[in-house]
């Protein structure tokens, strides 16, 4: 497959160009997070192709948006592989969009990557999820919020596979660390009203909540959680802490800690450059989001396994994808052979007034040791 032939290699035979298809929510309710993936992917592949380009040609991209729905995601895969003939899929947000477009992918055998916070129980040879893990995100955290407010938790999130697989690897955790989970509460993606969710966890009177609220919905309900005055003396952290949701939240969340694999704040040479270059390219002030620079990570790091492999094929690129030594804005992790999990730097970042995410501990490479499959 792929975009078709150009101007051909050195021996005359015609370079493959080599073409991904972004399938992203770029309307509706988690479209904050669905254009910073695209946008983030977009900006490293035109540095890319401002520097001589992949296998001798341009990168080409084809976006469709699927509005954050699993039937749309399929329909979508389904144009990209069948009408656009891409090489590579890229995407989406939710889980069960994700697993919509990666069961297409899977059928076509197209290789394909998400990089959204978070595991699908999707496993095939090439699948390839760049995002961190359940396990990843709040392994340490988790301890840190336990020693600053206490033992007793709330879980509150999304009601579908993401929010409940990220409260599972939670809630074993906090059961290790001594501490208990007093109520868990689910409430489907768009919910407006957050107040009865917000009584539920008042009434267990937990010392800190534990969110994995996405989307618009992660502004609604924060919002909602202080004017209702459920974090008057409570803590939060958790996905609702994503940077792409400040500029809506800062007065509350400011203060309040996460554990990301990424924040603009990082003292590094490539990430003042990347910075420079978003905020340039997308006329960006806000604090950039973890999933611009996991996509913008992703674009360079496929490139890489491109480039090995020599080949837009597919099988050639997956053998690749575990082998790749690219350090690049969220650290040296790589992929595991065996179960294609990322392992990913994470740190512990502080959120302040001025929007600045501050790391304020270093957790290293983080390996993801909850999921058990083998993809291979």
């Amino acid at each position: 497959m792929g975009g078709g032939d150009d101007d051909g290699s050195a021996d005359g035979e015609p370079n493959e160009v080599f073409t991904v298809g972004i399938v992203a929510p770029l309307t509706g309710n988690a479209s904050l997070e669905g254009n910073a993936l695209s946008d983030g992917f977009t900006l490293a592949v035109d540095e890319i192709n401002a520097d001589e380009g992949l296998l001798g040609n341009d990168i080409e991209l084809v976006y469709v948006d699927d509005q954050g729905d699993a039937a749309q995601s399929t329909q979508a895969a389904q144009q990209l592989i069948q009408q656009d003939e891409v090489d590579y899929i890229f995407g989406t947000v939710a889980g069960d969009t994700s697993e919509a477009a990666a069961g297409v992918a899977e059928s076509a055998e197209v290789p394909f990557s998400t990089s959204i916070v978070g595991s699908i129980p999707h496993c095939s040879p090439h699948f390839w999820p760049f995002g961190a893990t359940e396990q990843t995100a709040v392994e340490d955290l988790i301890p840190h919020m336990m020693e600053e407010y206490g033992e007793s938790v709330a879980l509150v999130g999304n009601d579908y596979l993401f929010p409940r697989q990220y409260h599972e690897v939670a809630a074993d955790i906090i059961e290790e660390a001594g501490g208990e989970v007093v109520v868990e509460e689910y409430s489907s993606m768009g919910t407006s009203d957050w107040q009865p969710v917000i009584n539920q966890i008042s009434s267990a009177d937990p010392d800190w909540v534990l969110t994995a609220v996405v989307g618009g919905d992660a502004i609604s309900f924060t919002q909602q959680a202080d004017q209702f005055g459920l974090l008057d003396d409570v803590g939060i952290t958790g996905t609702s802490m994503q940077q792409e949701f400040f500029p809506a939240t800062a007065d509350i969340i400011a203060g309040e800690v996460t554990a990301q694999p990424y924040s603009d704040q990082v003292d590094s040479e490539e990430n003042a450059a990347f910075v420079e270059a978003y905020r340039d390219e997308f006329d960006f002030e806000d604090p950039i989001p973890v999933v611009a620079a996991t996509s913008y990570h992703a674009a360079h790091y496929i490139a890489e396994a491109v480039e090995a492999a020599g080949s837009t094929d597919a099988e050639a690129i997956s053998a690749q994808m575990p082998e790749v030594e690219y350090s690049g804005l969220i650290g040296s992790g790589s992929f595991d052979a065996e179960n294609h999990t990322f392992s990913s730097h994470m740190r512990l970042l502080e959120i302040g007034e001025d929007g600045a995410y501050e790391p304020i501990e270093d957790y290293g490479v983080v390996e993801d040791t909850w999921i058990d499959r083998d993809c291979s």
